[in-house]
């Protein structure tokens, strides 16, 4: 069970309308619904944790924004991605991938596309987009007779009162560009903790029903700086269980009788390679230690948020809809439970260098703000 934030209230009455939220809210567990037996009907869960941040919304999260950041979004089976380029490029965890039933690759493989045509088929798997979303007050009014990829959820309010039916389209043809070995994706084991030096991230290329990359006006600017201190993010999920968007704040917090960076760098990854002796769970191949340029050293590699993850590979966006990370894990601490991110500074310079990935960096630069 996830749980949504103020901000994801408000986002929520801007994204769905003049229906509240609250008719939709009910604690405890849902209620049956005796409907059409032909469609299936999920209930919603409360949403009642509430962020630490009380300050308003910046003036560009209105309608629009929300729309593009639910366009940008994509759902994997019990994660996401985020689109980040015009031409089906889009992010996800390298852990989320690797535990979806239809990986066929080894686990500790690594793998770059050069180009288009290298781009590696994953059978089985689909990517949702959430397009459309409409409210009703009677079940008879759900969509029937969907085209071709297009599917329907729909939700009832406990009392079977009001309706909302969330309308996915669906792409099976997704293809893999990126993934980093499993070794870096995991480096040093240590799930479900912060300070991290963990390259958790995936790139895959969605494709059309013509086999051609997507076309999307919809998809979210790389970003290659640092984040900044104490800066606010959205989380992009778009799960119908799950918040729409959620605040989140870049923060230090104690533990050990320390305080946490807010973000690590490849330094600090090479620190732990020797500091560990080069040895089990913090060892290096000798194309990283060679591959990792002395410039790169300070880039930021994994940061941490304040909350729960919205969910795993969901992108981390500001306000001006450019992406600075991808969620990957939680971490909890004495002052509440963290988020874990992988930054996308550090994708791009290791893109750049360690996996030789010219054309995918290119690729996303392209996408930078000015």
């Amino acid at each position: 069970m996830r749980y949504c934030s103020i901000l994801c209230r408000v986002v929520g009455a801007v994204l769905l309308g003049s229906v509240t939220v609250d008719a939709f809210a009910q604690a405890g567990q849902s209620v049956p619904v005796s409907l059409d037996e032909n469609i299936d009907v999920k209930h919603v869960w409360r949403f009642a944790q509430e962020t630490e941040s009380r300050s308003p919304l910046p003036r560009a999260v209105d309608a629009t924004w929300v729309e593009n950041a639910r366009l940008g979004s994509l759902q994997l089976h019990e994660c996401a991605a985020a689109l980040v380029s015009a031409d089906g490029l889009a992010v996800t965890s390298a852990t989320c991938l690797r535990s979806l039933e239809t990986w066929i690759r080894p686990d500790d493989s690594v793998f770059v596309a050069g180009t288009l045509s290298d781009e590696c088929n994953l059978p089985g798997l689909t990517v949702r987009q959430l397009v459309e979303i409409r409210d009703f007050t009677r079940i008879e009014d759900a969509s029937e007779d969907l085209e071709a990829g297009v599917e329907a959820e729909v939700i009832a309010a406990a009392d079977s009162s009001t309706f909302r039916e969330y309308i996915w389209r669906t792409y099976s043809d997704v293809r893999l560009v990126v993934i980093p070995p499993a070794d870096v994706t995991d480096f040093g084991k240590e799930e479900g903790v912060y300070p991290r030096y963990a390259i958790d991230f995936a790139l895959f290329r969605v494709y059309d029903g013509q086999a051609q990359p997507l076309e999307t006006e919809s998809y979210f600017a790389w970003n290659d700086r640092s984040p900044f201190a104490r800066e606010r993010l959205f989380a992009t999920a778009f799960d119908a269980n799950a918040p729409f968007t959620v605040m989140t704040l870049l923060n230090t917090f104690s533990y050990n009788g320390t305080v946490s960076p807010p973000y690590t760098t490849l330094y600090g990854m090479l620190d732990q390679y020797y500091s560990h002796g080069a040895t089990g769970a913090w060892e290096l191949t000798e194309d990283w230690l060679s591959g990792i340029k002395e410039n790169d050293l300070a880039t930021a590699l994994n940061f941490s948020v304040v909350g729960d993850c919205a969910q795993t590979g969901a992108g981390l966006i500001n306000v001006d809809m450019e992406i600075l990370g991808i969620a990957f894990d939680n971490t909890d601490t004495a002052e509440g439970t963290y988020c874990v991110a992988m930054s996308t500074s550090g994708i791009l310079a290791l893109l750049r260098t360690v996996l030789k990935a010219e054309g995918v960096a290119d690729e996303l630069a392209e996408q930078a703000l000015p």
